[in-house]
């Protein structure tokens, strides 16, 4: 699924700890990285530094020819750009020009002279790129387990609204668990938090329990066929196990967190490395706002995430 991985650079140490994780999913997928450093051409009180930026081209092309040449992509194709304009519409370009199906940047980086706010950049990137996002957080265990080079399986959780938009996260979340594992078995958690109604903060428990009792099989039993889908399906070659997970809290991303945290069986044990999730799923009864969950998760998240943006024509249906 993935051919062409962008990372986007900011010459700071902590934006370079994407690159391992680019490597393993390219090592893993045959695909190519390409390496992105941008140059803002305004400075911290909004003035043009375009004089200077051109002098810096020559420096910024240099340091990601030493990147690029580095033993963490040793054997990788790699090609470099170093560019000046605003990051995330370089960033969206690069993707567009360069056939990019898959972004992994770091959710900080850096500020300064010809520096930007990766963490900035990297919720805006997240909120309307239209492929996959993988956004990774500083030394969370996904970094940590990836540097140990121990062939552990990744666990990552798939966020699911029962919506077909935020169903949109799955194939890539597949494809993503499964390079990261090798030569490991990936796991996919299908996790589905059915979101409280506030009513139930105000002693109408009675009413809620009821619509629970409810709505709960229904729930189990959409997981259910999307599990078995997928086992049956195209990923199937995969050869990840995929287990489910049924929940219901008044604060869906924070139970999403705690879920990826404590691990399926909520013991600490076999925690999540990964979030997987759309930008954008369906409201209503029983059902939560996938977007405002995302928007959550990217701001207060300790674990990586992948986002998932629907197309436009997905959107409006």
């Amino acid at each position: 699924m993935f051919k062409h991985i962008l990372v986007p650079l900011d010459g700071s140490l902590r934006a370079e700890q994407a690159l391992p994780v680019a490597a393993r999913i390219a090592c893993a997928t045959r695909s190519s990285l390409i390496l992105l450093e941008t140059i803002n051409p305004m400075d911290e009180m909004g003035l043009s530094t375009l004089p200077h930026d051109h002098s810096l081209l020559e420096m910024e092309n240099t340091y990601l020819q030493q990147v690029a040449h580095s033993p963490a992509l040793a054997g990788l194709e790699v090609t470099t750009r170093a560019c000046i304009g605003l990051p995330t519409e370089q960033i969206l370009l690069a993707v567009e020009n360069s056939h990019v199906d898959l972004i992994v940047m770091c959710s900080h980086g850096r500020t300064g002279l010809k520096r930007w706010t990766m963490g900035s950049v990297a919720q805006k990137i997240s909120r309307i790129s239209p492929v996959p996002v993988l956004v990774l957080q500083e030394e969370d265990q996904l970094l940590q387990q990836l540097c140990s080079h121990e062939a552990e399986p990744v666990r990552m959780v798939v966020a699911l609204d029962g919506s077909a938009l935020s169903e949109k996260a799955l194939e890539p979340a597949a494809y993503l668990c499964a390079a990261l594992s090798m030569p490991a078995r990936g796991i996919l958690q299908l996790t589905y938090v059915m979101h409280l109604p506030s009513s139930f903060e105000y002693g109408q428990e009675d009413s809620v329990s009821r619509a629970l009792q409810k709505a709960t099989p229904q729930a189990q039993n959409y997981l259910q066929a999307v599990q078995q889908r997928l086992q049956k399906g195209e990923i199937s070659s995969l050869h990840l196990d995929i287990t489910i997970t049924l929940t219901h809290d008044l604060d869906v991303a924070s139970k999403l967190l705690r879920i990826a945290e404590r691990g399926e069986k909520q013991d600490g044990h076999n925690r999540c490395q990964l979030i997987a999730l759309t930008t954008h799923g369906r409201s209503g009864l029983q059902r939560w706002i996938t977007g405002s969950v995302t928007e959550r998760m990217l701001s207060k998240a300790t674990i990586s995430l992948l986002v998932v943006e629907p197309s436009p024509d997905e959107k409006g249906r």
